[in-house]
């Protein structure tokens, strides 16, 4: 692990700018008709009944040739290098371009291999057979499965006979038993095609599945069985918002933001909570300074400990007194993946009967957060819907194309604040971002007496594409939320901080009838907020306090406390495990993982990846549980806005053990030999450690 000078603030601010504005995403008109080209061109050259193209493979590379007579279309692809082992298939995925100018075809080429393309009725063939196995054996029950299967879920009916749906139309009673990730869903495949091709195709080792469908766009699968790796080609207008640098329309909004809007109307609305969050910062950035030793690993880790956990008693009472919160009652139900909480969502925001008030960091203008966008629109008319949501946040996640297609004639909107307002009677304040601070808390409200926090925004990403959690509150601690956000409002209208001083001063008002007595839990909310860390000291101390295990898992692992914390409780003989994401959203994060994790296992810390993206953060220390929004990196632990929850409750941490890290500690992959480092990635680290 590289210890060395923080970076100072203003260049960790431009890296932050820089990451929310590096993937355009505005459909300019430039863009616009070459893509929609691109499209034409794949439609027409893939449907059913057209000849198979040529492919081949040098390298990271491949070249799609199709024959139109005399002429010859092109489509190109590159893809980047994992450097993460695999008990399988490497997996990986591509966007195919039309290549303006046409290179000549590398038939005999040195290093060029071409590929046996699979299609027609041999396609057909093998997808029976695909769709059969993967398919659960007992009726009513589904699995969801990204990527090559076009997003589907595989389930069979009251005869047993396979079928597939959309995730969004599964028959009334097919419950989902099981996602796979887009990672281990190509791998799954490539497993259950790899003896039939090799039977059928003896001494062929390259193969292209391509799968023609009138109704949908294919997306091919490239398998290399001589390399054990699959990549998946995905044209890029199904996806790519723009083909070409940055949108117009999403740079000039986010330097809008950035320059009038952050560190202009937020100076003149709120000028005392603006110096406070600045001067905060400077004693954060001050903090970054202070470097931690570093233990050095010893020939041998100690054995495990068989001994209890830490007092659970005695580290509420801790937490009473150092972190300035207090335990309330409420109920926690666990809400694993998109597929268990969107549709929870989707259902409350059509029952309330009151109020629907959303705080959200991202709220992307794709085909997901549309959707949730209508349903709000259309409550409105009927109850109170209020959203505040990050600007610069939700114009970076707005402006980064997902990892998997948008219906093919869905069209974006500019801006979701002008979408929600726009004939409708949603109400809509953005958090300004003054001094690039961000508020990063996801918690949705409904009529007083339903909550929800977690890591999900709404979006793409967290339907579909990765995994990721939310928990659902109910009772006493949702007034104390629904407080919070009264609050939120009043500071982010135009009234600013005059008229969160006048929110403070009436006291909390309930929106909703006292909650009736229930079979409540203890828990405690662990916010990040100005100048009071209660979330950042808790972690810290929970970790130095452990004596029996620590459980961790999140994307964004990059803070040099924490990290050391973990590292000295695996020398104190604790069981540490930390589950990192294979493939992260960040691609500087996963760079820097790679380093983190040679330093982890160097300690003894059990470190593995998860198959795909995940987005969780979750942690459990001898029975603690703690989950939320905050990423453990400086931003998140000292200067943004955060919510989390927390409860030593027996019950709620076994589920969270079985189901969650349990789960994921099966699917992942277990590191247990160094990985090879690049000073690309020691270069990454660094830069990280001010984030």
């Amino acid at each position: 692990m590289i210890v060395g000078r923080t970076p100072r603030h203003l260049a960790v601010a431009a890296l932050v700018l820089l990451m929310l504005l590096g993937d355009g995403g505005g459909k300019g008109a430039a863009a616009a008709a070459p893509k929609q080209r691109a499209l034409d061109e794949w439609r027409s050259l893939t449907g059913p009944g057209a000849p198979a193209p040529r492919v081949f493979v040098k390298g990271d590379r491949v070249r799609f040739y199709f024959q139109i007579g005399s002429h010859i279309e092109e489509f190109t692809a590159n893809w980047d290098r994992h450097r993460l082992p695999s008990d399988g298939y490497r997996v990986n995925s591509a966007v195919l371009r039309l290549k303006q100018r046409m290179a000549h075809m590398p038939d005999g080429e040195r290093g060029w291999r071409e590929a046996t393309v699979i299609y027609g009725a041999e396609w057909a063939r093998l997808t029976t057979n695909l769709v059969e196995a993967l398919a659960p054996a007992t009726a009513g029950q589904g699995i969801y499965c990204q990527g090559f299967l076009a997003d589907r879920l595989l389930y069979r009916d009251a005869q047993g006979t396979p079928r597939f749906a959309s995730l969004d139309e599964a028959p009334p009673g097919v419950v989902v038993a099981r996602q796979l990730s887009f990672e281990e869903t190509l791998s799954t495949v490539a497993r259950m095609v790899e003896q039939d091709l090799a039977r059928n195709h003896p001494g062929e080792t390259l193969f292209l599945l391509l799968a023609p469908n009138p109704r949908r766009f294919p997306q091919p699968l490239l398998l290399d069985r001589q390399q054990r790796q699959c990549i998946w080609l995905i044209p890029a207008s199904l996806y790519d918002r723009t083909e070409r640098g940055l949108g117009l329309s999403t740079t000039a909004q986010g330097f809008r933001a950035l320059l009038l809007e952050s560190h202009g109307l937020a100076l003149l609305k709120n000028p005392i909570s603006s110096v406070a969050r600045l001067a905060d910062l400077g004693v954060q950035s001050v903090v970054r300074f202070v470097r931690v030793p570093f233990p050095k690993p010893g020939t041998r880790y100690p054995e495990l400990s068989s001994g209890p956990g830490m007092d659970l008693r005695a580290w509420e009472e801790w937490l009473d007194r150092y972190t300035g919160t207090r335990q309330e009652e409420g109920s926690l139900d666990l809400l694993i993946d998109g597929v268990q909480f969107f549709p929870r969502l989707k259902q409350a925001i059509a029952d309330a009967t009151n109020h629907i008030h959303f705080n959200i960091y991202v709220f992307d203008k794709d085909d997901v957060g549309i959707s949730v966008a209508d349903q709000l629109k259309q409550r409105a008319s009927e109850i109170e819907v209020k959203v505040i949501f990050d600007r610069l946040g939700a114009i970076g996640g707005g402006g980064a194309p997902p990892s998997t297609p948008l219906p093919a004639d869905f069209s974006s909107p500019s801006s979701i604040y002008s979408y929600l307002r726009q004939d409708s009677r949603v109400r809509v304040r953005p958090f300004l971002n003054p001094w690039f601070s961000a508020n990063h808390a996801k918690v949705l409200l409904v009529d007083g007496t339903h909550a929800w926090l977690g890591g999900m925004n709404l979006g793409r990403e967290y339907r579909y594409e990765w995994h990721d959690l939310m928990v659902e509150l109910q009772g006493p601690v949702v007034s104390t939320l629904e407080e919070e956000f009264r609050r939120s409002w009043a500071h982010e209208g135009l009234l600013g901080d005059f008229a969160y001083v006048v929110a403070l001063a009436r006291g909390p008002r309930p929106d909703a009838p006292p909650s009736p007595p229930g079979d409540w839990i203890k828990l405690r909310l662990l916010p990040t907020r100005t100048a009071w860390k209660p979330f950042s000291a808790a972690v810290q101390k929970a970790i130095g306090a452990s004596r029996s295990y620590v459980y961790l898992e999140n994307p964004y692992l990059f803070d040099k406390r924490v990290i050391v914390s973990l590292a000295r409780a695996r020398n104190r003989g604790v069981d540490v495990r930390v589950v990192l994401p294979r493939v992260n959203d960040l691609k500087i994060g996963g760079r820097s993982n790679l380093v983190l994790a040679n330093y982890l296992l160097e300690h003894g810390v059990r470190v593995y990846f998860y198959p795909g993206m995940t987005h969780v953060k979750a942690l459990l220390v001898d029975g603690w549980a703690a989950v939320g929004s905050a990423n453990l990196n400086h931003l998140s632990l000292r200067v943004c806005q955060e919510q989390n929850v927390a409860t030593s409750d027996p019950a709620f941490a076994a589920r969270l053990k079985r189901e969650l890290f349990e789960e994921d500690f099966s699917r992942a992959y277990e590191l247990t030999e160094p990985l090879s480092i690049e000073w690309m990635d020691f270069l990454a680290d660094l830069l990280l450690e001010g984030l």
